[in-house]
């Protein structure tokens, strides 16, 4: 009696984790995959081989090339991400454009959590942690390439060819070096998202991976490797900023409050009392006695020079205050001018009429006053100078110069903040296109 056929299988046996000797040179090969290994590269030959259903490796492509010493070593374990993962598959990659700049991607592979990419970059030292993109970005539009996922813009970066340049351990999919697959970057710091699309007989292969940067001690320290990781330099394309922080604004703004309530109050608490206001002869000394009221107190004085009725002239005055009981003295040189004038048809005049200039610390008191003025005659001589002495006033520098610090530490963290990202961004696509 026959007996009847066996249902057909509808899914490949899972690949037993063990040794499996290698079709082509015999090498020991070890699954670790389970069930979704799709092919293994030799690390001994490079032969890409594909488990059967009976768990038998089938020659897909036959390759001869030597074993490359990566960072990392197959089947190494560490633990990333609060979990334990061991390195399955390692590819080797590079950009071609105005130069080489290669890289190597090590799949990690976790029978709870799945697959991630630990990529580490040649050319600069920097390593990125990646996985599955859980979606799809879509393109934004505009002038300048960018994407949004889940709320955010990923601005991009950078875009090219990709070559595949050597492959050794097991993968979920299919990859084989001489690979090559359009990829872009576009970053959103402290995140990134890359997009590849490979063409085949089918149509193309979209994929988007997502990743962040990670330190090179902190790989270190996962996979306890020996003594220190390749130095990194440069900054990684989805490095967080650093100066990038609302502290300062917020800071300034506080301060610009209290700042301008000071002000105010400082300003309204000088009494800007005239002491002396007079007019001065021409080329002679004029001898007065001025009172400045608080003996003990220190005052601050304005003094300011005007002239009426002068023009492509100048006029200068001397002014000496004279302490009555300490023979100290206060000297004080102003000098005005005015000029004018017509050229090509065009009017114009310049000069500097009146001249104030402002000295503190000038104790109250009684005080002699001596000014000696001198007139240039070449032009229209002044119709007369008129002095004005004012005490108490406001000072600019008490004002400005709390200004300038409130305002000052922003500033320079704006500053720095775009030179990390211009530093960032020149090794972008838009490295001359590129401002903050």
């Amino acid at each position: 009696m026959n007996q009847p056929a066996p249902p057909p299988k509808l899914f490949r046996d899972e690949a037993k984790t063990g040794s499996i000797a290698c079709p082509a040179c015999g090498a020991p090969l070890t699954l670790k995959g389970f069930g979704g290994v799709q092919q293994i590269a030799c690390s001994y030959c490079g032969t890409v081989s594909s488990p059967e259903d009976d768990g038998a490796l089938a020659i897909v492509d036959r390759d001869q090339r030597e074993r490359r010493a990566s960072a990392l070593q197959l089947y190494q374990r560490g633990t990333v991400d609060g979990a334990e993962w061991e390195i399955i598959g390692i590819v080797w990659r590079e950009v071609r454009s105005d130069g080489v700049y290669p890289w190597q991607e090590f799949l990690l592979f976790n029978p709870y959590r799945g697959y991630r990419w630990l990529i580490y970059s040649m050319s600069d030292g920097q390593w990125s942690l990646g996985g599955p993109l859980p979606g799809a970005a879509k393109l934004v539009a505009g002038t300048r390439a960018a994407v949004r996922y889940a709320g955010e813009t990923y601005k991009h970066f950078t875009g090219g060819t990709v070559y595949t340049t050597y492959v050794e351990g097991e993968f979920p999919w299919q990859v084989r070096a001489g690979d090559e697959v359009k990829s872009d970057d576009y970053i959103c710091p402290p995140k990134q998202i890359s997009i590849e699309v490979q063409a085949g007989g089918d149509g193309a292969d979209l994929n988007f991976t997502q990743s962040v940067p990670i330190s090179p001690r902190e790989v270190w320290q996962a996979f306890a490797m020996p003594g220190s990781p390749p130095p990194a330099s440069g900054i990684h394309p989805a490095a967080p900023n650093p100066h990038k922080t609302k502290f300062y604004w917020l800071a300034a703004a506080v301060l610009l409050i209290a700042w301008v309530a000071a002000s105010i109050a400082y300003a309204s608490a000088r009494s800007k009392q005239v002491v002396y206001q007079g007019e001065l002869p021409a080329n002679a000394t004029l001898t007065e006695v001025v009172e400045i009221d608080g003996p003990k107190q220190l005052r601050t004085l304005k003094f300011e020079l005007e002239a009426k009725g002068m023009n492509n002239s100048w006029a200068f005055a001397e002014v000496l205050l004279v302490d009555t009981e300490t023979e100290e003295a206060v000297a004080v040189g102003l000098e005005i001018d005015a000029w004018s004038g017509i050229d090509d048809g065009e009017s114009w005049s310049e000069g500097t009429n009146p001249r104030r200039t402002t000295v503190g610390g000038v104790p109250g008191g009684r005080y002699l006053l001596q000014a000696t003025t001198k007139l240039d005659r070449s032009g229209d001589v002044a119709d007369r100078l008129e002095l004005t002495i004012t005490r108490d006033v406001t000072l600019g520098r008490y004002i400005l110069l709390p200004l300038l610090v409130i305002v000052i530490f922003p500033i320079i963290n704006l500053a720095r903040w775009a030179t990390f990202e211009g530093r960032r961004w020149a090794n972008s696509d838009y490295a001359a296109s590129w401002e903050p």
